[in-house]
């Protein structure tokens, strides 16, 4: 059992470093080329997982081919564009603390899509994380939520947080006919072949892409850890421990992204940016904790 709570902490300080090794590859300027690199090896590495676990794998119906054409359009696409593109234009500590707020947004669909209503502490919680978020993507500066100067980073981490939301929101009926390494091995595998043909658009600067085995390296990591084996640890705790418990574990990132940030990238965590990061946690833990949370 400690070992599965061990995996829990690895895999929240891989999630963590994607932003990092993003902005550190930032200057190519080729969002699509490194999202499809990073997901040819995470689709590499499942596979091998597969070779070595073979029964894992469960053949999908036709039926269900839509639903994993999504699921790779946004949690594969469209989330990993997405931010890579927001790493451009802001730091990659402030990135990872937006991404703590996916749970908050996967809260609000459930109220809009499935008229879930939140009560009590979750209310409240919700309510807090969203405070958060704001003061985190205005870095505390509240005129600019009139004034639409938002930074462009900021919103394209949103928007790939999102995307992310809306991909957990989609994936949970997959889950309840498949096995989590079949859901994610063919959400994986829809979301590769999504990206390549968009690596084109990045043809100027691909040469000197492959050339840099630095990159190679950071879109190994992140495709065969943060997307593999992240996400397979994550789905064997939910099994194990349970969702509630498991998701925990995810308020781990933005500290983790905090620290990595500075000692990787000499990125300096701002009085708002610290504030901000801590309400979104305090509303998570409220979120996941209240009652209502616990039986859904």
């Amino acid at each position: 059992m400690r070992l599965i709570h061990l995996k829990l902490i690895l895999a929240a300080s891989f999630w963590a470093t994607s932003p990092i090794f993003g902005r550190m590859l930032a200057h190519y300027h080729a969002p699509y080329a490194l999202a499809a690199g990073r997901f040819l090896f995470a689709t590499l590495a499942l596979w091998l997982i597969l070779r070595v676990r073979p029964l894992a794998l469960q053949p999908i119906k036709k039926r269900d081919l839509p639903t994993f054409f999504l699921l790779g359009l946004t949690g594969i696409c469209l989330h990993n564009v997405l931010v890579l593109m927001g790493v451009e234009y802001t730091a990659a500590n402030r990135a990872n603390v937006i991404f703590a707020s996916i749970s908050l947004m996967v809260a609000l669909l459930d109220i809009v899509w499935l008229r879930r209503l939140p009560s009590g502490w979750a209310a409240f919680g919700l309510l807090v994380g969203i405070l958060g978020t704001v003061v985190v993507v205005t870095d505390g500066q509240w005129s600019a939520l009139g004034g639409g100067h938002i930074g462009r980073g900021e919103c394209l981490v949103l928007a790939s947080a999102a995307c992310w939301a809306l991909y957990s929101v989609l994936g949970r009926r997959p889950l309840t006919q498949y096995s989590p390494l079949t859901v994610v091995y063919y959400a994986s595998l829809c979301g590769t072949a999504l990206l390549v043909p968009f690596a084109a658009l990045d043809l100027d600067v691909l040469p000197a892409l492959l050339r840099d085995p630095s990159a190679w390296l950071m879109l190994a990591f992140v495709g065969c850890f943060n997307s593999a084996l992240g996400f397979l640890w994550y789905y064997e705790a939910v099994v194990a421990l349970g969702a509630m418990t498991s998701s925990a574990y995810i308020n781990l990132v933005p500290v983790f992204g905090i620290v990595f940030s500075a000692l990787l990238l000499g990125e300096t965590a701002s009085p708002a940016l610290l504030l901000g990061g801590a309400l979104v946690i305090a509303g998570l833990f409220l979120l996941e904790r209240s009652p209502a949370a616990k039986s859904a």
